[in-house]
């Protein structure tokens, strides 16, 4: 039988020992978050690959021997030669939904070797975007705001408020961080405000229920409108640039080329802990919708989707939404994600349709912690940030 420790000579994962920071591998950080089933895909190793123009590594958090954290993080370097002494190597460091830390483990005390770790690589700026949820609002309350002109900001409004998430963005504060804005504007980075359609505990009928009466019966009548939903790969992406081509010059905005989607199915549709669905419906064989789905542990997410407008009465994206609330009940999952909105319950905003149709399909709307920086170099840092205002 092995004798208990001393006291001069603690276990290396006591509760006290320091937390240091060091590489992992993919595989060691997979494991990690196999054992984190809410966490984002956006700390998955096989998420660097698609995000292929910045450097990537898996950080590890260790008390003594013991995993304790981790994190991925990707770096974009400054526009200069890398020969350029110091201005070479400097770069930022982005952690987004990250990083990922076992129960009991505060946020600061883990950030603290992890920024030392990035600071000795030549980081001028540490960006990070901690997973936590301050603040949310039932889709019926956010619907209601909308069309009332007294109404301005989410912020406004009667809502859930977590203590836990409060207790942590005072300790970033603290600790020297830059607290996000609370903007009715999409910022750089991942959205703070975000739609989530609740799913625990709910079956399809439940979820049918949380929406407004014309979506919902708009939702059911697509499934009764000649579509057939298929699911695909890599081969048929040329239908996806198609639908995609026609969602940017609809809704004016700029599309990603078919090779980072590509990268998805092929990457993260690979790894062990999450899975990429590439929906297609067509009538007649036409493709007219089409939307992506991914699902790691107990959250799912629509992060694309596209649509044409041709047979648009036969309200194909929603069938799509049908099949992907289905997939994620299936499977579990806590929540559907629908990505973004703004801050603005201004029925004015140029984003109030973007809130008003997510909640619609009975998504709550959520204040995350959002992404808070530590500038390492405040004239580099500064500068960066002129250099992307103007990209």
């Amino acid at each position: 039988m092995s004798q208990p420790a001393s006291a001069s000579n603690p276990p290396s994962s006591a509760p006290g020992a320091p937390l240091t920071v060091r590489a992992i591998t993919a595989v060691e950080h997979t494991e990690f978050l196999a054992r984190h089933p809410l966490t984002s895909f956006l700390q998955n190793p096989s998420w660097a690959r698609v995000k292929s123009e910045w450097r990537a590594q898996s950080l590890g958090i260790h008390r003594g021997d013991e995993l304790v954290g981790a994190a991925l993080v990707l770096g974009r370097p400054l526009p200069v030669p890398s020969r350029v002494p110091v201005l070479g190597r400097a770069f930022l460091a982005y952690v987004a939904d990250g990083p990922v830390l076992d129960e009991g483990v505060e946020l600061v005390d883990a950030l603290t070797p992890l920024v030392a770790e990035l600071k000795s690589q030549g980081a001028f700026l540490v960006r990070v975007g901690p997973p936590g949820v301050v603040r949310r609002w039932e889709a019926d309350v956010v619907r209601k705001a909308l069309p009332d002109p007294e109404s301005s900001m989410l912020t406004d409004l009667p809502c859930e408020v977590s203590e836990d998430a409060l207790r942590t963005q005072q300790s970033l504060r603290e600790a020297g961080w830059k607290e996000p804005e609370v903007s009715a504007d999409f910022a750089a980075g991942q959205p703070m405000f975000q739609a989530r359609i609740p799913l625990e505990g709910l079956d399809v009928d439940g979820w049918l229920a949380r929406m407004s009466g014309s979506s919902r019966k708009r939702t059911r009548r697509s499934t009764r409108n000649d579509l057939d939903v298929v699911t695909a790969g890599p081969e048929r992406l040329d239908d996806w640039d198609r639908l995609n081509d026609e969602t940017a010059e609809r809704d004016k905005f700029t599309g990603r080329p078919q090779d980072y989607f590509a990268k998805i199915i092929q990457n993260l549709g690979s790894s062990p802990i999450a899975d990429v669905t590439f929906f297609l419906a067509e009538h007649e064989g036409e493709p007219v919708a089409a939307a992506f789905h991914f699902q790691q542990g107990q959250m799912a997410w629509r992060p694309y989707s596209a649509s044409s407008q041709r047979e648009r009465q036969r309200d194909a994206p929603r069938l799509l939404q049908l099949k992907q609330v289905e997939a994620a009940i299936e499977a579990g999952c806590l929540w559907l994600d629908l990505g973004g909105v703004s801050g603005s319950v201004d029925q004015e905003h140029k984003l109030s349709g973007l809130t008003e149709f997510k909640t619609t399909q009975g998504a709550d709307i959520v204040q995350t912690l959002g992404e808070w920086d530590l500038p390492l170099n405040r004239p580099l840092a500064k500068a960066f940030d002129v250099y992307m205002s103007r990209r």
